[in-house]
């Protein structure tokens, strides 16, 4: 009896390492950054308008001195420091579930963007980045 051997694409192999790299992140159990030795990471939002790429990003408790914003081509950085109100060094904790310590999150813009005009405020623990939209050049290519 001949033997077939059955091999999956590349294709198929990266859609299930995403798949399963998805699923650890959908269920991953949120661990305090003290104990997990990882940085804490808000949660942001990205939207567009006619003129303006939009990111929001929650960061409650955060002084807008501590907070670095840089762009490198498509990717945009923020980091910064969340430092608790009080000193927790003499305090006996019952429950802890807000997150303190650096963070930093990097997201892939899904526009291009002109990031020398760019402005970020920050507004009721949001940060707000307006990004203007690059406009799109209209380019005639010749055939030879």
């Amino acid at each position: 009896m001949p033997v077939i051997k059955l091999t999956i694409s590349r294709e198929m192999q990266s859609m299930r390492r995403d798949f399963e790299q998805m699923m650890d992140e959908l269920f991953r159990i949120p661990q305090h950054p003290l104990v997990s030795g990882m940085a804490w990471v808000p949660a942001m939002d990205i939207y567009e308008d006619k003129t303006f790429l939009y990111v929001v990003a929650e960061i409650a408790g955060v002084d807008a001195g501590s907070l670095k914003l840089s762009m490198d081509g498509q990717l945009l950085r923020i980091a910064g420091v969340r430092k608790p109100p009080v000193a927790t060094n003499s305090k006996r904790f019952f429950q802890m579930e807000v997150e303190y310590g650096p963070f930093e999150r990097i997201v892939r813009l899904p526009l291009v963007v002109e990031s020398e005009t760019a402005d970020a405020r920050l507004e009721n623990g949001l940060l707000l980045v307006r990004l203007p939209k690059k406009k799109a050049r209209k380019v005639t290519i010749e055939v030879k």
